[in-house]
Protein backbone atom coordinates (compact mmCIF):
# COMPACT_ATOMS: atom_id res chain seq x y z
CA UNK A 1 0.00 0.00 0.00
CA UNK A 2 1.26 3.48 -0.80
CA UNK A 3 2.23 5.27 2.40
CA UNK A 4 0.34 8.39 1.33
CA UNK A 5 -2.99 6.55 1.09
CA UNK A 6 -5.42 6.74 3.97
CA UNK A 7 -8.33 4.49 4.79
CA UNK A 8 -10.30 7.11 6.74
CA UNK A 9 -10.35 10.90 6.38
CA UNK A 10 -8.45 12.63 9.19
CA UNK A 11 -11.44 14.88 9.98
CA UNK A 12 -13.51 11.73 10.52
CA UNK A 13 -10.86 10.27 12.83
CA UNK A 14 -11.00 13.40 15.00
CA UNK A 15 -14.77 13.12 15.47
CA UNK A 16 -16.03 11.82 18.79
CA UNK A 17 -16.84 8.13 19.04
CA UNK A 18 -20.55 8.98 19.23
CA UNK A 19 -20.21 10.56 15.77
CA UNK A 20 -18.38 7.56 14.28
CA UNK A 21 -14.82 8.80 14.82
CA UNK A 22 -11.97 7.62 17.02
CA UNK A 23 -12.11 10.54 19.45
CA UNK A 24 -8.54 11.64 18.69
CA UNK A 25 -7.85 15.18 19.93
CA UNK A 26 -7.97 18.04 17.46
CA UNK A 27 -4.59 19.60 18.29
CA UNK A 28 -5.42 22.92 16.65
CA UNK A 29 -8.57 23.25 18.73
CA UNK A 30 -6.79 22.03 21.83
CA UNK A 31 -4.14 24.71 21.31
CA UNK A 32 -6.84 27.38 21.08
CA UNK A 33 -8.31 26.14 24.37
CA UNK A 34 -4.92 26.34 26.05
CA UNK A 35 -4.46 29.88 24.74
CA UNK A 36 -7.86 30.83 26.19
CA UNK A 37 -6.62 29.35 29.47
CA UNK A 38 -3.59 31.61 29.16
CA UNK A 39 -5.92 34.57 28.60
CA UNK A 40 -7.68 33.65 31.83
CA UNK A 41 -4.34 33.67 33.62
CA UNK A 42 -3.64 37.12 32.17
CA UNK A 43 -6.93 38.52 33.45
CA UNK A 44 -7.38 36.56 36.67
CA UNK A 45 -3.95 35.25 37.67
CA UNK A 46 -3.07 37.39 40.69
CA UNK A 47 -0.07 35.19 41.56
CA UNK A 48 1.28 34.85 38.03
CA UNK A 49 4.53 36.75 37.48
CA UNK A 50 3.99 36.57 33.72
CA UNK A 51 0.50 38.08 34.03
CA UNK A 52 1.72 40.89 36.30
CA UNK A 53 4.50 41.70 33.82
CA UNK A 54 2.25 41.49 30.74
CA UNK A 55 -0.37 43.84 32.23
CA UNK A 56 2.27 46.55 32.33
CA UNK A 57 2.85 46.30 28.57
CA UNK A 58 -0.63 45.94 27.03
CA UNK A 59 -4.00 47.63 27.13
CA UNK A 60 -6.07 44.97 28.89
CA UNK A 61 -9.21 45.92 26.97
CA UNK A 62 -7.74 45.46 23.49
CA UNK A 63 -4.47 43.58 24.26
CA UNK A 64 -2.73 46.15 22.10
CA UNK A 65 0.66 47.36 23.28
CA UNK A 66 4.38 46.87 22.82
CA UNK A 67 4.14 43.07 22.88
CA UNK A 68 4.06 41.75 19.33
CA UNK A 69 4.31 38.43 17.53
CA UNK A 70 2.11 35.54 16.40
CA UNK A 71 1.51 34.49 20.00
CA UNK A 72 -0.10 37.81 20.94
CA UNK A 73 -2.03 38.01 17.69
CA UNK A 74 -3.56 34.61 18.52
CA UNK A 75 -4.49 35.81 22.01
CA UNK A 76 -6.17 38.94 20.58
CA UNK A 77 -8.17 36.81 18.13
CA UNK A 78 -9.41 34.61 21.00
CA UNK A 79 -10.40 37.53 23.24
CA UNK A 80 -14.05 37.59 21.96
CA UNK A 81 -14.35 33.87 22.77
CA UNK A 82 -13.02 34.41 26.29
CA UNK A 83 -15.47 37.25 26.81
CA UNK A 84 -18.33 35.08 25.57
CA UNK A 85 -17.76 32.45 28.28
CA UNK A 86 -17.07 34.80 31.22
CA UNK A 87 -18.82 37.50 33.21
CA UNK A 88 -17.29 40.15 35.46
CA UNK A 89 -17.91 40.93 39.10
CA UNK A 90 -16.86 44.55 38.81
CA UNK A 91 -14.27 46.00 41.17
CA UNK A 92 -12.06 48.87 40.02
CA UNK A 93 -13.11 48.36 36.39
CA UNK A 94 -9.51 48.72 35.20
CA UNK A 95 -9.26 45.51 33.15
CA UNK A 96 -12.88 45.28 32.01
CA UNK A 97 -14.07 46.43 28.59
CA UNK A 98 -16.91 48.91 28.95
CA UNK A 99 -18.58 47.73 25.74
CA UNK A 100 -17.56 44.12 25.14
CA UNK A 101 -17.24 42.43 28.54
CA UNK A 102 -20.32 41.25 30.43
CA UNK A 103 -20.11 43.23 33.67
CA UNK A 104 -23.74 44.24 34.18
CA UNK A 105 -26.48 41.64 33.87
CA UNK A 106 -26.09 38.79 31.39
CA UNK A 107 -25.18 40.67 28.19
CA UNK A 108 -22.52 43.13 27.12
CA UNK A 109 -23.45 46.76 26.57
CA UNK A 110 -22.47 46.27 22.91
CA UNK A 111 -25.26 43.69 22.56
CA UNK A 112 -27.78 45.68 24.60
CA UNK A 113 -27.17 49.04 22.92
CA UNK A 114 -25.97 48.34 19.36
CA UNK A 115 -27.20 51.65 17.92
CA UNK A 116 -25.27 53.73 20.43
CA UNK A 117 -22.20 51.56 19.87
CA UNK A 118 -22.36 52.37 16.13
CA UNK A 119 -21.99 56.08 17.02
CA UNK A 120 -18.92 55.48 19.20
CA UNK A 121 -15.56 56.66 17.82
CA UNK A 122 -13.61 54.06 19.80
CA UNK A 123 -14.68 50.98 21.77
CA UNK A 124 -11.45 50.21 23.62
CA UNK A 125 -12.25 52.00 26.88
CA UNK A 126 -12.29 50.23 30.22
CA UNK A 127 -15.15 50.63 32.67
CA UNK A 128 -12.86 52.69 34.91
CA UNK A 129 -11.81 54.99 32.08
CA UNK A 130 -15.37 55.53 30.90
CA UNK A 131 -16.63 56.34 34.40
CA UNK A 132 -13.80 58.86 34.89
CA UNK A 133 -13.97 60.61 31.51
CA UNK A 134 -17.65 60.24 30.63
CA UNK A 135 -19.26 58.72 27.55
CA UNK A 136 -20.07 61.86 25.57
CA UNK A 137 -16.53 62.61 24.39
CA UNK A 138 -16.26 59.16 22.80
CA UNK A 139 -19.33 59.67 20.59
CA UNK A 140 -19.68 61.33 17.19
CA UNK A 141 -21.19 64.87 17.35
CA UNK A 142 -24.63 63.96 15.99
CA UNK A 143 -26.64 60.98 17.20
CA UNK A 144 -29.72 59.43 15.67
CA UNK A 145 -32.96 59.56 17.65
CA UNK A 146 -32.71 55.86 18.54
CA UNK A 147 -29.05 56.21 19.62
CA UNK A 148 -29.97 59.21 21.80
CA UNK A 149 -32.61 57.10 23.56
CA UNK A 150 -29.98 54.41 24.23
CA UNK A 151 -27.54 57.08 25.47
CA UNK A 152 -29.98 58.06 28.21
CA UNK A 153 -30.15 54.44 29.40
CA UNK A 154 -26.36 53.99 29.36
CA UNK A 155 -25.80 57.24 31.24
CA UNK A 156 -28.22 56.03 33.91
CA UNK A 157 -26.24 52.78 34.16
CA UNK A 158 -23.00 54.74 34.56
CA UNK A 159 -24.54 56.99 37.23
CA UNK A 160 -25.47 53.89 39.25
CA UNK A 161 -22.09 52.17 38.82
CA UNK A 162 -19.96 52.15 41.95
CA UNK A 163 -16.32 51.15 41.53
CA UNK A 164 -14.08 49.96 44.35
CA UNK A 165 -10.37 49.43 44.89
CA UNK A 166 -10.67 45.64 44.52
CA UNK A 167 -9.63 44.02 41.22
CA UNK A 168 -12.29 42.85 38.79
CA UNK A 169 -13.20 39.17 39.20
CA UNK A 170 -13.93 36.81 36.28
CA UNK A 171 -16.72 34.24 36.64
CA UNK A 172 -17.70 31.32 34.43
CA UNK A 173 -19.24 27.83 34.65
CA UNK A 174 -15.92 26.64 33.23
CA UNK A 175 -13.85 28.01 36.11
CA UNK A 176 -13.00 25.44 38.79
CA UNK A 177 -12.92 26.06 42.54
CA UNK A 178 -9.18 26.76 42.36
CA UNK A 179 -9.85 29.61 39.91
CA UNK A 180 -8.40 27.83 36.86
CA UNK A 181 -10.25 27.58 33.55
CA UNK A 182 -11.30 24.02 32.68
CA UNK A 183 -10.18 23.53 29.09
CA UNK A 184 -11.83 20.10 28.83
CA UNK A 185 -15.29 21.67 28.99
CA UNK A 186 -14.30 24.41 26.56
CA UNK A 187 -12.88 21.82 24.14
CA UNK A 188 -16.12 19.82 24.16
CA UNK A 189 -18.14 22.99 23.61
CA UNK A 190 -16.07 24.12 20.63
CA UNK A 191 -15.79 20.62 19.20
CA UNK A 192 -19.57 20.27 19.17
CA UNK A 193 -19.78 23.29 16.85
CA UNK A 194 -17.56 21.64 14.23
CA UNK A 195 -17.79 18.63 11.98
CA UNK A 196 -21.05 16.78 11.45
CA UNK A 197 -23.27 17.81 14.38
CA UNK A 198 -25.98 15.68 15.89
CA UNK A 199 -29.53 17.04 16.12
CA UNK A 200 -28.88 18.84 19.41
CA UNK A 201 -25.68 20.52 18.23
CA UNK A 202 -27.29 21.49 14.93
CA UNK A 203 -30.18 23.08 16.82
CA UNK A 204 -27.75 25.30 18.74
CA UNK A 205 -24.97 26.10 16.29
CA UNK A 206 -27.19 26.68 13.25
CA UNK A 207 -29.24 29.27 15.14
CA UNK A 208 -28.85 32.99 14.52
CA UNK A 209 -28.33 33.76 18.20
CA UNK A 210 -25.35 35.73 19.56
CA UNK A 211 -22.30 33.55 20.36
CA UNK A 212 -22.80 34.00 24.10
CA UNK A 213 -26.33 32.59 23.83
CA UNK A 214 -25.11 29.69 21.69
CA UNK A 215 -22.63 28.81 24.43
CA UNK A 216 -25.43 29.12 27.00
CA UNK A 217 -27.59 26.81 24.88
CA UNK A 218 -24.84 24.20 24.75
CA UNK A 219 -24.33 24.37 28.51
CA UNK A 220 -28.09 24.19 29.02
CA UNK A 221 -28.76 21.05 26.97
CA UNK A 222 -25.79 19.35 28.60
CA UNK A 223 -26.99 20.40 32.08
CA UNK A 224 -23.86 22.41 32.79
CA UNK A 225 -25.40 25.78 33.60
CA UNK A 226 -24.80 27.00 37.14
CA UNK A 227 -27.99 25.63 38.64
CA UNK A 228 -28.03 24.89 42.36
CA UNK A 229 -27.90 21.14 41.77
CA UNK A 230 -24.67 21.56 39.79
CA UNK A 231 -23.25 24.02 42.33
CA UNK A 232 -24.15 21.61 45.15
CA UNK A 233 -22.38 18.80 43.32
CA UNK A 234 -19.26 20.99 43.30
CA UNK A 235 -19.79 21.79 47.02
CA UNK A 236 -20.34 25.50 46.34
CA UNK A 237 -23.84 25.69 47.90
CA UNK A 238 -25.37 23.67 50.74
CA UNK A 239 -28.92 23.25 49.40
CA UNK A 240 -30.47 22.46 46.02
CA UNK A 241 -33.97 23.92 46.51
CA UNK A 242 -34.98 26.45 43.86
CA UNK A 243 -34.82 30.03 45.20
CA UNK A 244 -37.65 31.12 42.90
CA UNK A 245 -40.36 28.68 43.99
CA UNK A 246 -38.88 27.17 47.17
CA UNK A 247 -40.28 23.77 46.24
CA UNK A 248 -38.19 21.63 43.90
CA UNK A 249 -34.49 21.01 43.27
CA UNK A 250 -33.12 23.69 40.96
CA UNK A 251 -32.09 21.73 37.88
CA UNK A 252 -31.73 23.16 34.38
CA UNK A 253 -34.99 21.49 33.34
CA UNK A 254 -36.82 22.86 36.37
CA UNK A 255 -35.64 26.42 35.73
CA UNK A 256 -36.58 26.45 32.05
CA UNK A 257 -39.80 24.40 32.00
CA UNK A 258 -41.14 23.54 35.47
CA UNK A 259 -40.72 26.56 37.76
CA UNK A 260 -44.14 28.29 38.03
CA UNK A 261 -43.34 31.45 36.03
CA UNK A 262 -41.40 29.49 33.39
CA UNK A 263 -44.22 26.95 33.07
CA UNK A 264 -46.79 29.76 32.77
CA UNK A 265 -44.62 31.48 30.18
CA UNK A 266 -44.64 28.55 27.76
CA UNK A 267 -48.34 27.96 28.29
CA UNK A 268 -49.18 31.65 27.75
CA UNK A 269 -47.20 31.97 24.50
CA UNK A 270 -48.82 28.79 23.19
CA UNK A 271 -45.90 26.35 23.31
CA UNK A 272 -47.06 22.97 24.63
CA UNK A 273 -44.28 21.41 26.69
CA UNK A 274 -44.82 17.63 26.98
CA UNK A 275 -44.97 16.13 30.47
CA UNK A 276 -41.52 15.13 31.69
CA UNK A 277 -39.80 17.11 28.92
CA UNK A 278 -36.07 17.65 29.52
CA UNK A 279 -33.70 20.39 28.36
CA UNK A 280 -31.50 17.77 26.68
CA UNK A 281 -34.36 17.34 24.17
CA UNK A 282 -34.74 21.07 23.54
CA UNK A 283 -34.40 20.51 19.79
CA UNK A 284 -37.56 18.36 19.92
CA UNK A 285 -39.80 20.98 21.52
CA UNK A 286 -43.08 20.97 19.53
CA UNK A 287 -43.58 23.99 17.29
CA UNK A 288 -46.96 25.75 17.56
CA UNK A 289 -48.86 26.12 14.30
CA UNK A 290 -48.82 29.93 14.53
CA UNK A 291 -45.01 30.17 14.70
CA UNK A 292 -42.79 30.26 11.57
CA UNK A 293 -40.78 27.10 10.93
CA UNK A 294 -37.78 29.11 9.82
CA UNK A 295 -35.40 29.98 12.67
CA UNK A 296 -37.62 28.29 15.26
CA UNK A 297 -34.44 27.22 17.07
CA UNK A 298 -33.43 30.87 17.42
CA UNK A 299 -36.82 31.77 18.90
CA UNK A 300 -36.66 28.94 21.45
CA UNK A 301 -33.14 29.88 22.53
CA UNK A 302 -34.28 33.48 22.85
CA UNK A 303 -37.05 32.38 25.23
CA UNK A 304 -34.71 30.15 27.27
CA UNK A 305 -32.16 32.96 27.50
CA UNK A 306 -34.76 35.44 28.77
CA UNK A 307 -36.03 32.94 31.35
CA UNK A 308 -32.45 32.41 32.54
CA UNK A 309 -31.84 36.16 32.70
CA UNK A 310 -35.01 36.63 34.74
CA UNK A 311 -33.83 33.97 37.18
CA UNK A 312 -30.47 35.72 37.62
CA UNK A 313 -32.12 39.11 38.01
CA UNK A 314 -34.48 37.89 40.73
CA UNK A 315 -31.82 35.98 42.68
CA UNK A 316 -28.76 38.20 42.34
CA UNK A 317 -30.21 41.68 41.81
CA UNK A 318 -33.51 41.39 43.69
CA UNK A 319 -35.45 42.35 40.57
CA UNK A 320 -39.18 41.63 40.36
CA UNK A 321 -40.10 40.62 36.81
CA UNK A 322 -43.66 39.42 36.31
CA UNK A 323 -44.81 36.99 33.64
CA UNK A 324 -46.07 39.83 31.47
CA UNK A 325 -42.78 41.67 31.85
CA UNK A 326 -40.93 38.51 30.83
CA UNK A 327 -43.03 38.23 27.68
CA UNK A 328 -42.51 41.95 26.96
CA UNK A 329 -38.75 41.43 27.39
CA UNK A 330 -38.85 38.59 24.84
CA UNK A 331 -40.78 40.80 22.42
CA UNK A 332 -38.28 43.64 22.81
CA UNK A 333 -35.33 41.30 22.38
CA UNK A 334 -36.88 39.66 19.31
CA UNK A 335 -36.71 43.03 17.52
CA UNK A 336 -32.95 43.16 18.11
CA UNK A 337 -32.34 39.51 17.27
CA UNK A 338 -34.33 39.82 14.04
CA UNK A 339 -31.46 41.93 12.69
CA UNK A 340 -29.24 38.82 12.93
CA UNK A 341 -31.44 36.87 10.51
CA UNK A 342 -30.65 36.68 6.77
CA UNK A 343 -32.10 39.69 4.94
CA UNK A 344 -34.57 37.49 3.05
CA UNK A 345 -36.05 36.31 6.37
CA UNK A 346 -36.52 39.73 7.96
CA UNK A 347 -40.31 39.20 8.01
CA UNK A 348 -39.80 36.36 10.51
CA UNK A 349 -38.78 38.94 13.09
CA UNK A 350 -42.12 40.73 12.64
CA UNK A 351 -43.93 37.42 13.17
CA UNK A 352 -41.97 36.90 16.39
CA UNK A 353 -43.12 40.30 17.67
CA UNK A 354 -46.73 39.40 16.85
CA UNK A 355 -46.24 36.01 18.54
CA UNK A 356 -45.30 37.69 21.82
CA UNK A 357 -47.77 40.57 21.46
CA UNK A 358 -50.69 38.14 21.27
CA UNK A 359 -49.61 36.67 24.59
CA UNK A 360 -49.39 40.00 26.41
Amino acid sequence: MNGSSSLVAWDRVRHGKAQGGLGIKDLGLQNSCLLVKLLHTLFAGEDSSWALWARQHVNMVSLEGDLQGHHWEALRELLPLYRAITTISIGNGRNTSFWHDVWLGDESLADRFPLLLSHCKSTTQSVQNMCETGLQQHLVPRLSTAATAELVQVQEIMANTQLSTAPDRRLSPMIALDGKLQTSTLYKLLKSSQGEPDATAKFIWSSSTPPRVQFFGWLLVHDRVQSKTNLHRRKIVDAVVCDLCGDCPETATHLIFECPVASSFWRTVGVQVPAGFCVSSLHQLPKPAHVPSKHFETLILLCCWQIWKRRNGVIFRQEDMSLQQLIASCRSESKVWAARLPHKDVAVGDQWCSFFSLAM
